[in-house]
């Protein structure tokens, strides 16, 4: 009976584990922490402005879970644009979901429309 808790349970952390590596890449940032978090970081970030009432930016989190399975060395922060607005505004974000991809703390590429996986994949890989 306690080799057979053992597996379980031993299963069930591996899993876990696996789940939240998978998406460990993706990180929520707000007014206060969008510049630690995005500004100051290096390499390429993939920024998604969204709201929780928004149909688009909810399809659009679907292809940034996909994205972050394939690519999980890819850092990728969500802002939310209602608990957000100093950096929203800042940005000019008129429309969501839009996208920045950040090189280095500098804004390299923007756009407004929900993107497949495919098409994410593209436009990351031509700023390695």
């Amino acid at each position: 009976m306690k080799n057979n808790f053992f597996t379980i349970f031993c299963a069930f952390i591996f899993s876990l584990l696996l789940t939240s590596s998978s998406f460990a890449a993706i990180t929520k940032a707000d007014d206060a922490t969008f510049e630690e978090a995005v500004i100051n970081s290096k390499g390429v970030v993939l920024v998604d402005f969204w709201a929780p009432w928004c149909g688009p930016c909810k399809r659009q989190s679907k292809e940034l879970d996909k994205l972050a399975a394939e690519m999980p060395n890819l850092r990728i922060v969500k802002v939310n644009v209602d608990e957000s607005p100093d950096i929203s505004n800042e940005l000019d974000i008129r429309s969501i979901p839009t996208l920045l991809i950040v090189k280095d703390g500098e804004v390299v590429e923007r756009w407004s429309a929900v993107t497949p996986v495919v098409d994410l994949k593209k436009k990351l890989n031509s700023y390695k």
